[in-house]
């Protein structure tokens, strides 16, 4: 305890109420201004604003999150109460859900306030943004929802309904800033292009128009369209990422000869990577044109060669053959018998071991014969696997931001991992799934309302490293997770709160952040507010 107990004064309880990370994430709030951005546009007279709710909801969000139903038991054992002036019978699952429900028709130009108010006060660098979609998966049957809906899930759970996210981030600490939730059965393909339009529409907003941004965008293969290329190159945008699969992208890759890649090392280097391992990364630039509706255009082609995708490719096309030879050499045994005198049913089961398998091109494969007599001949093709192992270890990156080296253009694209990161984040320590809120402007809602969480944990990771602190999130929450306040019940009826006294590392914390200590959140009173 911060304090020495008079020795004349007995104590008749104690009762401990969590403090933990706190005094981490709710400076960042208040910089927001969340709680004054969402009464402004959603006004309230109940007795609870619905920026209170909003910023509790955050919060349990970003330190212990519980389903709607679980929020009250959690607040009832934190200083929240007192610090955000909601008492623990204010606090239930009805009104969150309603609150859902007014917020919804406002979740937009909210959103654009609060990450338009983080960008100025925060200095946040928007010359390089990484955009990438993943998918959110549902417990329940979600029967009156549009937004739920069966589509390919990046989570393995093709068994559950799901929403699609795409979400744009910072290069430098992983911030979002712009965010779209889309139906679970949403093409990926259908995406580029509304997406450039929105974030062309969002750079433009006044506050943010002056600083005349042309930022340059990294995507995976997704965003790599003819006609996405030409809309970026249309408003102003400069694009980074890998080329699809494709006879063009072969063409090209071929065209560069494995000397001259050798000639070409790059100085990108994974971190974890062991001295002992490691062989550069080799890359050569050539020109690549897209055919689009508006008239061919052409950008630059990075040709990259890696080791460790070479590995990888020769290990996908050996196991590929494998089984697609194996399942060949069955149908040639079976051949005759059964229903496998039948020329359809063969072709049928053709068709299936094809599946899925784009290894089968490499074998050159007849089937001749009547019904009951019919005869299967394979052999692998050589020349195409040749070919074919030519480029392994290869992959194209293709930009229009001409002023960027081979070294610059791989080490930007390398970083597309910070915004798979942060979407574990919301799928981890900011769970989303399962969401017992079967409405679709409750699902948006809740989705917004972690999307929130998620800026002020990466705000906080951004404040940390511009302090010389490299530590995540989870690690910084970790050094303040056993922060308490006690309070403390005299024999004389009078009350008491204290904070447990701080180590000096978590003391010295909050210092190089210039943020509040923890006795600040013990007031009994609206201090904070």
């Amino acid at each position: 305890m911060n304090t020495i107990t008079p020795p004349d004064r007995g104590i008749r309880g104690l009762q401990t109420r969590q403090i933990g990370a706190l005094p981490l994430v709710y400076p960042i709030l208040a910089d927001l201004a969340v709680r004054r951005t969402v009464n402004e546009l959603v006004a309230s007279e109940a007795d609870v604003d619905m920026g209170q709710i909003v910023v509790l909801l955050v919060l349990n969000r970003l330190l212990a999150p519980r389903p709607l139903d679980g929020i009250q038991d959690w607040l009832a054992g934190t200083v929240l109460p007192e610090v955000l002036g909601v008492t623990v019978a204010q606090a239930y699952d009805n009104r969150f859900g309603r609150a859902l429900d007014r917020l919804y028709p406002q979740l937009g130009e909210l959103w654009r306030r609060v990450v338009s108010r983080a960008i100025q006060i925060y200095d946040l660098d928007l010359t390089v943004l990484h955009w990438d979609l993943t998918s959110i998966y549902f417990e329940g049957a979600y029967v009156a929802s549009q937004l739920a809906a069966y589509g390919y899930s990046r989570d393995q759970r093709s068994d559950a309904k799901q929403i699609n996210l795409e979400v744009d981030v910072t290069h430098e600490s992983a911030v979002p800033i712009l965010y779209q939730v889309l139906t679970g059965n949403t093409a990926d393909i259908s995406r580029p292009l509304p997406h450039v339009t929105a974030l062309r529409v969002f750079l433009t907003r006044p506050e943010l128009a002056e600083r005349h941004l042309r930022p340059l965008l990294i995507s995976d293969c997704k965003l790599i369209t003819a006609e996405s290329v030409w809309a970026c190159h249309a408003d102003h945008l400069y694009y980074l990422g890998p080329l699809a699969d494709g006879t063009a992208m072969a063409a090209t890759l071929h065209s560069v000869t494995a000397a001259e890649l050798a000639a070409h090392p790059l100085a990108y280097r994974p971190q974890r990577t062991l001295p002992a391992d490691w062989t550069p990364y080799q890359g050569v630039w050539r020109s690549f044109t897209f055919e689009t509706s508006h008239g061919p255009v052409t950008d630059r082609l990075l040709v990259v060669w890696s080791a460790g995708k070479e590995r990888l490719d020769i290990q996908k096309r050996k196991a590929g053959l494998k089984r697609w030879l194996k399942h060949l050499a069955h149908i040639q045994q079976m051949l005759n018998t059964r229903r496998y005198k039948q020329q359809a049913y063969v072709e049928q089961r053709l068709a299936a071991g094809r599946a899925g398998n784009p290894y089968h091109s490499l074998v050159d494969m007849h089937l001749a014969g009547e019904d009951g007599a019919l005869t299967l001949t394979f052999a692998i093709n050589r020349a195409k696997l040749t070919a074919a192992q030519q480029l392994d270890g290869r992959y194209g990156l293709a930009t229009n931001a001409t002023h960027l080296s081979a070294d610059q253009t791989l080490t930007l694209f390398k970083g597309q991992d910070r915004v798979e990161k942060r979407f574990r984040a919301i799928k981890g320590p900011l769970r989303v799934h399962p969401l017992f809120v079967h409405l679709d402007q409750r699902i948006e809602g809740l989705v917004w309302i972690s999307l929130l969480a998620l800026l002020v944990r990466a705000l906080l990771e951004h404040q940390a490293r511009q302090h010389g602190l490299t530590a995540t999130a989870e690690r910084l929450y970790q050094r303040l997770a056993a922060v308490q306040a006690v309070d403390i019940t005299w024999a004389d009826g009078q009350s008491e709160r204290r904070t447990t006294e701080l180590q000096p590392d978590q003391a010295a914390l909050l210092r190089t952040l210039g943020w509040p200590q923890p006795p600040a959140y013990a007031q009994l009173g609206p201090a904070l507010r």
